[in-house]
C-alpha cells in the first residue's frame, strides 16, 4: 500500500491536502480536480478507480475525506487508513467537521496525518497515541517546570525575608547618628554610631563593589566608633578621587583619612559568614545513616550471572558537639558472614565487643562532619540473596522486536519503593508500549523506555511490561533495574544504645536505614 495523498475537499474546493510522496503541484491539483467529477454523492463511503490511481473517500458532513493510493494497494488496508483519518479529523475539529473548523485546525490535521502515514505507508498507531505525539506532552518536562517554579518561588520568599530584615535594621539605626559625608540614608551601617555594631560586618560585603573588593572583610578598630567627623587628610594622602580596585585595608583606610586597624582587634573579630551553623535544640544530637547497596548482573532468562555484591557503611554525624563529641554506640551481635572494616580512630578491641567508640578523647567528633565508622561487604552466588526475579522474553517480529518482561517479588517480607526498569531505545526504534502493570511505562522520545512502579510489596508482588520496537533485540540490551528498600538492610546493624564515652550519659539519636538495589540484565 502506497498512499499518494490525503485531502479534505468541499465540492470543487480543496481545504487541506497532504502529499506523502514526491509529486508536482500540477499533478496533485489534476488528481483532486478529477475526483470531484468522479465522486458519487449517493453512497456512504466507497472508492473510485482510474487508470493510474484509486480514490477511497468518505463523506463528512458537507465535505469529503479522500485518500489517493496506487491501484496495487490493498483496499482493505486503504479503508482502515480512511477510518483512522476520519477519526483524526473529527478529533481535531472537536465540535463539528465544517469548512470553518477545518481551516482553523488545518495545521493540526496535517501534523496528525503525518503521524498516521509516513513516506506513503501507514504507521501502526492508535488515536490516543496520535494525540500524545501531536500534543508533545512530556511528564519529565512538567516535572522540570514544577521544580523550576518552586525554585523561583523559594528565591522570591528569601528575597522578601532579606528585604524585611534590612528594613528592620534601618529602622533600629538613629537617623541623626551619621557623620557628614556618610549619611545613614544613603549607606546604612557606616554611620559613626553603627561602626561598633555587629551588624556592620553583615552589611559591608554587599558594598564591596562600591568601596573596593577588600573593605567588606577588613577589620575595624574601636577608635572609629568614637569618631565624630571626617579626620583631616594626612600630608601623604592622595589628592585625586578614590580609585576602584583591590587595595590593602591599611591603604583604603589611609585614603579615607582613617586610622589603621589594630592587629589585636583584627584577630579578635571574625566575619559572621564563617560562624558555625546554629544547632536546633529540638533535633537529636546525633544522626546515624546506615546505607547499603546491592549490585548484580543477571541473565536475560532471569538467572544470576556471577556474584551479587553487597556493600554498606555506618555513618555518624554529630550535630551538637557539646553533648555528643564522644558518642559511643552499643550494637547488636553482628553477622560474621559479612567482612567489616572500622575507622582507624575507633577502638578495635571495643568493636570486637560490638561497641563503637573512639580510641582516645582527642579523637572526638566534630560538629556537622559526617564520618563513616564501619564499612562492610558480602558476596553471594545464591539467587535467593536477591529479592526479585526478572525474566525477559524478546522475540523477533516482521518489523522489529517484541519485549515481554516479567517481574516477581520473591521475598514478600520486604517492600521495594521507586522501582525503575530502563531499556535503551534509540529514537529511530520508535517503541510502542502495549501494557505495563502495575505502575506506568513511558518513552522519553530519545534514548530509553522507563517502567516506574511506586511500591512493590506482598499485596502487589508481580508485574508485566510489553512493548515493541523497530530494532533488533541486541539494541534493547542490557537493561537496568533500580529500587530502594527503606528502614532495613541486609547486614543486621541494630543500635541498642548511644551514650557519652566518658560521662556515660544516654544520648538521643536519629537513625535512617536504606538499601539500594541496582541490577544489570543481559550485559
Amino acid at each position: 500500500m502506497v498512499v499518494l495523498s490525503a485531502a479534505i475537499i468541499k465540492k470543487d474546493k480543496t481545504l487541506v491536502a497532504r502529499q506523502f510522496v514526491e509529486m508536482t503541484r500540477l499533478r496533485i491539483e489534476g488528481l483532486l480536480g478529477a475526483f470531484t467529477k468522479l465522486v458519487d454523492s449517493g453512497k456512504d463511503h466507497t472508492f473510485v478507480e482510474t487508470e493510474s490511481v484509486r480514490y477511497v473517500y468518505q463523506p463528512m458532513e458537507s465535505l469529503n475525506l479522500v485518500v489517493i493510493t496506487n491501484k496495487a494497494s490493498n483496499i482493505l488496508e486503504d479503508l482502515e487508513t480512511l477510518r483512522l483519518l476520519a477519526k483524526v479529523v473529527q478529533d481535531c475539529c472537536e465540535i463539528q467537521v465544517s469548512e470553518e473548523n477545518v481551516l482553523k485546525h488545518a495545521f493540526d490535521i496535517v501534523f496528525a496525518f503525518d503521524e498516521v502515514i509516513s513516506f506513503g505507508y501507514r504507521e501502526s498507531v492508535t488515536l490516543s497515541q496520535i494525540k500524545t505525539y501531536t500534543e508533545m506532552d512530556s511528564h519529565e518536562e512538567r516535572l522540570h517546570m514544577m521544580v523550576e517554579q518552586s525554585k523561583i518561588n523559594e528565591a522570591r520568599e528569601m528575597a522578601k525575608k532579606k528585604q524585611m530584615e534590612l528594613a528592620k535594621q534601618r529602622a533600629l539605626q538613629p537617623k541623626d547618628a551619621a557623620g557628614p559625608g556618610f549619611g545613614s540614608d544613603s549607606l546604612p551601617g557606616i554611620g559613626p554610631s553603627s561602626m561598633g555594631n555587629s551588624s556592620f560586618q553583615d552589611t559591608m560585603p554587599s558594598m564591596g563593589s562600591g568601596l573596593g573588593n577588600d573593605m567588606g572583610s577588613a577589620p575595624w578598630s574601636s577608635s572609629m566608633a568614637e569618631d565624630t567627623g571626617p579626620a583631616p587628610l594626612k600630608p601623604g594622602a592622595p589628592k585625586k578621587g578614590m580609585a576602584l580596585g583591590k587595595k590593602k585595608p591599611a591603604d583604603v583606610l589611609g585614603s579615607m583619612g582613617l586610622p589603621d586597624p589594630m592587629p589585636t582587634e583584627a584577630v579578635a573579630e571574625e566575619p559572621a559568614a564563617h560562624a558555625a551553623p546554629a544547632y536546633n535544640p529540638l533535633m537529636d544530637p546525633v544522626r546515624v545513616d546506615i546505607e547499603e547497596k546491592i549490585t548484580a548482573d543477571l541473565q536475560v532468562e532471569g538467572g544470576l550471572d556471577g556474584e551479587a555484591i553487597c556493600t554498606g557503611q555506618f555513618q555518624v554525624t554529630v550535630l551538637d558537639a557539646s553533648k555528643a563529641d564522644l558518642a559511643a554506640f552499643r550494637l547488636a551481635p553482628q553477622n560474621q558472614e559479612f567482612k567489616y572494616k572500622i575507622h582507624p580512630n575507633l577502638n578495635k578491641t571495643s568493636h570486637a565487643n560490638n561497641v563503637l567508640e573512639v580510641r582516645e578523647a582527642s579523637r572526638a567528633y566534630r560538629a556537622n562532619a559526617p564520618v563513616p565508622l564501619v564499612k562492610w561487604q558480602y558476596k553471594s552466588s545464591n539467587e535467593d540473596f536477591l529479592p526479585v526475579q526478572i525474566s525477559c522474553w524478546p522475540s523477533t517480529t516482521s518489523d522489529g522486536t517484541q519485549i515481554v518482561l516479567e517481574l516477581e517479588l520473591t521475598d514478600t517480607s520486604i517492600t521495594l519503593e521507586d522501582v525503575q526498569i530502563r531499556f535503551p531505545a534509540a529514537a529511530s526504534s520508535r517503541p510502542q508500549i502495549s501494557s505495563a502493570e502495575p505502575g506506568e511505562a513511558s518513552y522519553d522520545g530519545q534514548s530509553e523506555v522507563c517502567w516506574r512502579i511506586p511500591v512493590l510489596d506482598k499485596n502487589e508482588a508481580n508485574g508485566n511490561l510489553e512493548f515493541v520496537a523497530k530494532t533488533d533485540s541486541a539494541s534493547l540490551l542490557p537493561f537496568t533495574f533500580d529500587a530502594v528498600r527503606r528502614g532495613a538492610t541486609k547486614c543486621p546493624m541494630e543500635i541498642l544504645e548511644c551514650y557519652h564515652m566518658e560521662k556515660k550519659d544516654a544520648i538521643g539519636f536519629a537513625c535512617e536505614k536504606s538499601c539500594n538495589y541496582s541490577f544489570r540484565i543481559g550485559a
